[in-house]
């Protein structure tokens, strides 16, 4: 049992490795098996493709994301946490994460999680609107809303890529949160005719 379970891992590990490198379609099943010192039969014994191994990688923490993200969402639209503590927090998880998302973002073309970063943007673009219509005085512009996530995207983005510690990425954030807020705070005071997206 042991056994089965270090092989597992050894293989978790060396295909996270390859992924990162190669990206999943570039990645060799070949060379996972090399790096994890194990035969490909190994690998049968524990995943049906390279694709299982791939979603073995990402499925939990992925679930758990996504339930942390929705949670946070209902919060933010109740008004029960402010938007810069939303931010960090956001931050936080993605620091933590950083191989995940990269994968994500990245390593994931032939794999059915290919679309993820579009799909992140889109979830990123509801919570700015869901912040925006539960603090503004009027309807918000949804171009406004795309815009101002594109911006935070690359901000986030800039950071994830770093190679800074979690303490200089929430010391930097901190520091970015005095010049948004500022922004929000004078665009909130502003009226918008809301458009269609």
């Amino acid at each position: 049992m042991l056994a089965d379970f270090d092989t597992k891992a050894a293989l978790m590990k060396s295909g996270k490795a390859e992924f990162l490198e190669h990206g999943f379609e570039g990645a060799s099943l070949r060379a996972i098996c090399t790096r994890a010192h194990v035969t490909t039969g190994a690998f049968y014994a524990h995943f049906r493709h390279k694709e299982d191994l791939f979603e073995a990688l990402v499925k939990d923490d992925l679930s758990d994301y996504l339930g942390r993200y929705n949670a946070m969402l209902d919060r933010l639209a109740w008004k029960i946490q402010l938007p810069c503590d939303t931010e960090t927090d956001m931050m936080d998880y993605l620091v933590e994460r950083r191989d995940l998302f990269r994968l994500l973002f990245d390593c994931s073309n032939g794999t059915k999680y290919a679309r993820f970063k579009d799909e992140f943007i889109t979830h990123f673009e509801k919570t700015f609107q869901v912040y925006l219509d539960a603090y503004a005085p009027g309807a918000v512009n949804s171009d406004v809303t795309k815009a101002l996530v594109q911006m935070k995207f690359s901000q986030c983005m800039y950071l994830l890529y770093s190679e800074y510690d979690r303490e200089r990425i929430r010391a930097t954030m901190d520091r970015l949160q005095v010049f948004t807020q500022a922004g929000l705070g004078a665009l909130l005071e502003t009226r918008f005719d809301k458009r269609p997206a």
